[in-house]
């Protein structure tokens, strides 16, 4: 059978018409579903010798697939195949190296290794376009330079590993006085990673309104790299039975403060929620901008790392208070 460029544009044609109609397809379902646009007969259908009409087309039907994959019009996740997003994924700096540090504490890898997680994670992997993947590399190749001239990873043997400090988890039985334990609490925050911070949060808000004789309806953990600059969301209930929706944006840092611009956009992203409250949780500090943009705000309120370990003492969550200091609460920290 001679084969002809226009055979082989319909090909990749059906094969895109086909998984625009659903929303996604193993390889055998889109070459079954790809030769019925063929027309061929009950006869051909059964033919599969090697220069059969069906073996030939079968045969461009997977080439017009594989070529699609390496195009990135379509992407594959486990046995479905579906047709890419075309919207690219926008990359943030501060999401990366929060997600690179909660990778680097499941083990060592090397730096394609990590690339490949990372766009999995945010999803560059399923827009049509390479740009955003060259924007996350940059991203996450600056992110890996930084944290090892800062000495908060190290590289072995061509693969990158969390350094985590060996006093964190020692004598974490014994009691130890504020002004010792705090920074470990803010370290032992920060090398669990953004995930965890984001569930920390929440739980830490929704037993702080508790316990102000509010009533949580519900408490949501929204945070992603789509969460719209919303990471926790809350609805609780008065004893006048006024209700109002809350909602939280979290950043687990080491060290950078949070800027004006950023506070800003989690109150665009507020507003456009519909929410009646907004609070910025950091671990770190606010710039002076921020603070004064949120002085002159009276729904938006900023926690630094300051007023977030005061409401974890007035709370009692994540640690034990003894006589003479504190401990983690090991049922937060080990889970």
């Amino acid at each position: 059978m001679k084969v002809t460029n226009k055979m082989k544009r319909k090909a990749t044609e059906s094969v895109i018409k086909y998984l625009s109609n659903v929303d996604n397809a193993t390889r055998g379902e889109i070459v079954e579903g790809v030769l019925l646009c063929y027309g061929l007969s009950e006869s051909e259908l059964e033919d599969f010798s090697p220069r059969s009409k069906n073996s030939v087309i079968r045969s461009y039907i997977s080439t017009a697939i594989n070529d699609l994959i390496n195009k990135k019009d379509i992407f594959r996740k486990g046995e479905k195949y579906s047709l890419a997003k075309e919207e690219l994924v926008i990359i943030k700096e501060d999401l990366v190296e929060a997600e690179i540090m909660e990778i680097l504490q499941g083990g060592a890898y090397t730096k394609n290794e990590i690339f490949r997680m990372l766009e999995i994670r945010f999803g560059t992997d399923m827009t049509s376009s390479f740009k955003d993947d060259y924007s996350l590399h940059s991203a996450a190749g600056n992110v890996l330079f930084n944290l090892l001239q800062n000495d908060e990873i190290e590289f072995i043997d061509g693969k990158y590993r969390d350094i985590t400090p060996t006093d964190i988890n020692e004598n974490s039985d014994t009691p130890l006085p504020e002004n010792e334990f705090k920074p470990k609490f803010f370290k032992k925050l920060w090398l669990m990673g953004g995930k965890f911070f984001e569930s920390f949060v929440a739980n830490l808000l929704e037993k702080y309104y508790t316990l102000s004789g509010k009533m949580v309806v519900y408490c949501d953990i929204t945070g992603g790299s789509d969460d719209g600059g919303i990471d926790v969301e809350l609805e609780i209930v008065d004893y006048l039975g006024f209700v109002e929706t809350i909602v939280a944006q979290t950043k687990c840092r080491d060290r950078a403060h949070v800027t004006e611009k950023e506070v800003r956009e989690f109150y665009g992203a507020m507003n456009a929620k519909g929410a009646s409250r907004g609070i910025y949780v950091t671990t770190t500090t606010f710039h002076e901008s921020a603070e004064n943009f949120m002085d002159a705000i009276g729904d938006l309120v900023g926690i630094d790392g300051d007023k977030l370990f005061n409401l974890v003492k007035r709370t009692s969550y994540g640690i034990n208070k003894h006589k003479n200091g504190y401990t983690f609460d090991n049922a937060i920290f080990n889970r």
